[in-house]
């Protein structure tokens, strides 16, 4: 049976090698794996009792009741177990050895301090308390004892290993909780969580906009963004084919070139052709009437 005080479970814990370990209930959903008290018992027939620990094994989907196989009995076959009637006990770092209770401290230790062998991977332990004879740059020597797997354990890497600090005793042992305290403090903390609603809320502007609007915002911008993205995409194409058109203009301009060249060449060469017979005829008639000339002067006797 668990020790128990007001809201406080001593219970041995496995990954610590079954060192006893202080739990704190919490009223929330469980996950598997995680422990759970009864505190409201709902059916009487059900084979548990209130102040009864189990360990979830299974979630009931889409509901926050869950399933252990612990609590199985003749009418609860599924081991099934309401939301309402348990509480999440939460693992603290103070645990009890030999009577006292110790906190777990994860710092370098001092020779003469206690410590125990914590894997920092997986957070187990073999739960063999032993003693620091010296401390050294990369591990600490502690006093010789045999693990679990018959290896025997003489020295233990820095951060592979907790420190056990006392708790200094009376004034830290857990005190039975007045109804009264722990009423107030609830209310704090509802006030508190609603405050920080009401301040979200008006962060966001969700009393103006209404429940919906946020999601609606969200497939607003979510247009947006593929809006901005199709205009992205032709903005694109459009450059590519602004860049065709120029390639087009550019070769129609250069053939355009081209040809007022060559008709520039042709009309210089007719002009030169015709300039050339104009000559010629020019030339042709002299010669004529030179020849002439000369016809009538032999004539003459010249």
């Amino acid at each position: 049976m668990a020790e128990t005080n007001a809201k406080i479970h001593v219970l041995a814990d496995e990954t610590l090698g079954g060192i006893k370990r202080e739990y704190v209930e919490v009223d929330r959903k469980a996950e598997v794996g995680e422990k759970i008290v009864i505190v409201e018992k709902d059916d009487l027939e059900e084979g548990y009792e209130n102040g009864d620990v189990f360990t979830v094994d299974r979630h009931r989907p889409g509901k926050s009741h869950v399933e252990s196989d612990e609590a199985r009995c003749g009418g609860n076959i599924d081991g099934f177990i309401l939301r309402e009637e348990y509480h999440v006990l939460e693992p603290t770092d103070i645990v009890h050895i030999d009577g006292e209770r110790y906190e777990l401290t994860d710092r370098k230790a001092e020779v003469g301090e206690k410590v125990v062998y914590v894997d920092k991977d997986c957070g187990e332990s073999d739960g063999v308390v032993t003693e620091v004879t010296d401390v050294g740059s990369s591990t600490i020597d502690v006093v010789e004892y045999e693990g679990p797997d018959g290896y025997y354990v003489c020295g233990i890497s820095h951060g592979y290993y907790r420190v056990l600090v006392p708790v200094e005793a009376a004034e830290d042992e857990p005190k039975p909780a007045d109804p009264i305290d722990v009423i107030a403090n609830l209310a704090q903390e509802v006030a508190e969580l609603k405050r920080t609603v009401s301040r979200i809320t008006d962060n966001l502007g969700w009393n103006e906009m209404g429940p919906g609007r946020i999601a609606n915002l969200r497939n607003d911008v979510s247009d947006i963004k593929r809006d901005i993205a199709s205009l992205e995409e032709q903005v694109d194409q459009d450059c590519a084919e602004n860049e065709e058109t120029y390639d087009h203009l550019y070769e129609e301009m250069k053939r355009m070139k081209d040809e007022i060249d060559t008709l520039y060449k042709d009309k210089r060469t007719l002009e030169l052709a015709r300039l050339a017979a104009e000559v010629g005829k020019e030339t042709e008639s002299s010669a004529k009437v030179m020849a002439e000339a000369f016809v009538a002067l032999r004539r003459a006797g010249l």
